[in-house]
């Protein structure tokens, strides 16, 4: 063998940097992050809208965001937090279902505030155009985040004496004995090329170097490829990716900057950007796959601005001037997939946020830490996230996603 190392976490993007930080400052050491992709250009981590919110339907979504809310205040300025707050624009379908939420949101502690349709035009007067908003809520401590930053921090916060992080590297194959894993076989992707095939398609270079490296615990942190690396070690997740698209855009002569993300009713969502306009929104008919194109103005032209022009005349004149496309790694009940892997001992997951990693992810962190080095969780009881629910029709349903 011609490393060894007590942890091994598979995936660098944001979970996995917030788990080997909390770890590291567990105070675990001899740890490895591994990922074909360091730098993130392929990882949702980069390609994420950076907002931040603790409405859920499901309590420990709640708990998870604003665990991770509450440390993202606390450190502003490192993390270019925001909080400038959530309006989510309702009408009068969505307003039953959220009036049946308000008052189990209160009672996790969520600041929420009901507005009328005066209201709202009195505190968003650039929406101007209200035509079948019924009501809104507005959650003040919610925001935005910047993700890189976000990421960085949590490596910044890992001591090089504690965790080494290999980039340019995909996992081949995992030896285990006893359902543990003993070993795992690394190959490298070192150009470009390869590792965007390696994504795609799951082809590993034939000619590239492999190295063997010994592992006591294995972590799947690898986001939408997590469920590609559980087959290694034998086991079956039920998450797909899904692709999500955003848009960059001009809008000349107004200023957004004092306000934070806006969910419209048809479930646009929108926030400033660095002095431009970011716009999402998930198609229903989008299907699952490792898709990456960004469709440009025609995803403009047919989702996103019919549904801004709605709401603002000061929309009328949009024009794009950039935008990506991202994934979603998705589970059967739209929450993650958190826990010990059943009948793989020493083998742990953290994956299939479906959309929600980056809000969630001190918190995740912390809670993965503690269920590796003490056993269990101590300050948030994530059980009910393991990936066996599904088996035992004990689904974490949650539909709070835009």
């Amino acid at each position: 063998m011609e490393k060894s190392y007590d942890i091994l976490i598979v995936g660098g993007g944001i979970i996995g940097s917030s788990i080997a930080m909390a770890l590291s400052m567990a105070g675990a050491s001899d740890i490895a992050v591994v990922d074909c992709d360091l730098s993130g250009k392929w990882g949702s981590s980069e390609r994420n809208a950076g907002g931040v919110r603790a409405l859920w339907d499901q309590e420990v979504n709640v708990a998870l965001s604003k665990k991770s809310i509450s440390f993202y205040a606390s450190h502003a300025a490192e993390l270019g937090f925001q909080q400038k707050g959530y309006l989510w624009l309702y009408d009068g379908v969505s307003e039953k279902k959220f009036k049946g939420r308000y008052h189990r949101l209160e009672q996790s502690g969520c600041l929420i505030a009901s507005l009328n349709p005066i209201d709202i035009a009195d505190r968003f007067p650039f929406l101007n155009r209200l035509d079948g908003v019924s009501m809104a809520a507005f959650s003040p401590s919610d925001g935005l985040i910047n993700p890189n930053r976000l990421k960085n921090y949590y490596r910044d916060q890992s001591p090089e004496t504690q965790v080494d992080w290999i980039d340019n590297q995909v996992v081949e194959e995992v030896s285990l004995a006893h359902g543990r894993p003993t070993s795992v076989r690394l190959c490298a992707v070192s150009t470009e090329d390869e590792v965007e095939r390696f994504l795609l398609d799951q082809l590993s270079p034939k000619d590239s170097p492999r190295t063997e490296i010994k592992v006591g615990t294995l972590i799947n942190a690898a986001g939408s490829w997590a469920p590609r690396l559980a087959l290694l070690y034998g086991t079956e997740i039920p998450s797909l990716p899904v692709r999500r698209q955003v848009s960059i855009l001009h809008c000349q002569g107004l200023d957004l900057s004092p306000y934070g993300m806006i969910v419209d009713t048809t479930g646009l969502y929108f926030h400033p950007e660095a002095g431009t306009l970011l716009a999402g929104y998930a198609v229903p008919s989008e299907a699952a796959g490792f898709h990456f194109e960004f469709e440009g103005d025609a995803f403009f032209m047919t989702e996103v601005w019919p549904r801004l022009a709605a709401r603002s005349s000061h929309f009328d004149r949009l024009k794009q001037i950039g935008g990506w496309a991202g994934l979603y790694a998705v589970s059967p009940d739209n929450s993650a997939i958190i826990g010990s892997v059943p009948g793989r001992p020493n083998i742990f997951e953290a994956h299939s946020f479906s959309g929600h990693g980056v809000m969630q992810s001190y918190a995740v962190g912390q809670g993965v830490a503690e269920l590796v080095l003490q056993g269990g969780y101590q300050t948030i009881d994530l059980a009910g996230l393991s990936g066996d629910r599904f088996k035992r029709g004990e689904l974490v349903m949650e539909g709070m996603l835009i």
